[in-house]
Order: structure tokens, then C-alpha cells, then sequence
């Protein structure tokens, strides 16, 4: 995992939300589940753990190109709720973060194809 960039680490502090309602799951296996290939594509390797309020690790996020990520959280359920952001930088809504992608319930099964989806825009 390489060192955020200052956009990027503006983006982790902004989603830094609460984070109740989560369930605890290994990153690892995360992106085992959405596969190499869709993991390659979509981030590059550039990944940071998502935690709760308690400290667990409930998802990854998935940084795509400077201002832009992947979020991947376990619910309860025990499904994925994946989501693209995006940071805005000019305008009016100057720092704030725009839902551009959501899926939710996602199963281990779909998980790569949203992902794919999701990391990918026009």
C-alpha cells in the first residue's frame, strides 16, 4: 500500500463517517473475492483499509486516478455495498464528495463485475 496523496487523503477524511451498521471482514479477502484482474484494473494497487468507530476493518477503498475511489463496505447482511466518489476540486461544491456509482447488496459472487462497473466511467 503505497502513501496517500494529499487529495486522497482528503477524500479518506471526508468519507470518515459513521461507520456503525458495518460488519468486520478481512481486506485481503475482500479483494480476493472481487478478483486480481478487476482489483489491477480498477486501483492499480492503491488501496487503503476502511474502520469503524471501533477500530475493525468493515472494507476497502479503492483509489481511481487522483480524486476519484472505490468504496467497498460488509453490511450485516453479509453483502457488499459498493459506491464510486468522486472529490470535487473547483466550483462551488469545492470540497465536497459526490456519490457518482452505488450498488448495493452485492453478493461475493457479483462483487468483481460492480466493481468493474463502478471504477469504470465515461
Amino acid at each position: 500500500m503505497a502513501t496517500a496523496t494529499k487529495t486522497q487523503a482528503t477524500l479518506i477524511h471526508l468519507l470518515a463517517r459513521d461507520r456503525t451498521g458495518f460488519r468486520a471482514c478481512d481486506p485481503q479477502e475482500v479483494i480476493r473475492q472481487m478478483g486480481a484482474p478487476t482489483f489491477l484494473a480498477t486501483c492499480g494497487g492503491r488501496w487503503t483499509a476502511i474502520r469503524d468507530d471501533y477500530g475493525d476493518t468493515v472494507g476497502v477503498l479503492l483509489f481511481c486516478g487522483e480524486s476519484r475511489a472505490v468504496e467497498i463496505v460488509l453490511n450485516f447482511l453479509d453483502y457488499y455495498n459498493v459506491r464510486r466518489v468522486r472529490l470535487v476540486n473547483r466550483g462551488e461544491l469545492r470540497g465536497t464528495v459526490v456519490n457518482e456509482y452505488e450498488a448495493q447488496d452485492v453478493d461475493c459472487f457479483g462483487l468483481s463485475e460492480i466493481v468493474w462497473n463502478a471504477g469504470t466511467w465515461k
